[in-house]
């Protein structure tokens, strides 16, 4: 029992320090996408869909 509560407490000052650096450098995390829509081949530029389909290729 001694060493989960030593463990729980060493996680709750990693996590807390972790959110004060972020806090610090202003970091904001990743917004949700809009799904599979958001990969829209329609709404990239062409360059990018380009790559992926060269990457698709590579591994196929």
């Amino acid at each position: 029992m001694r060493k989960l509560t030593k463990a729980l407490l060493l996680t709750a000052a990693a996590t807390g320090a972790a959110a004060l650096v972020l806090r610090q450098i202003d970091w904001d995390p990743p917004r949700a996408s809009g799904g599979p829509a958001a990969l829209d081949p329609d709404e990239m530029p062409e360059e990018d869909v380009n790559m992926l389909l060269r990457e698709l290729a590579a591994q196929l």
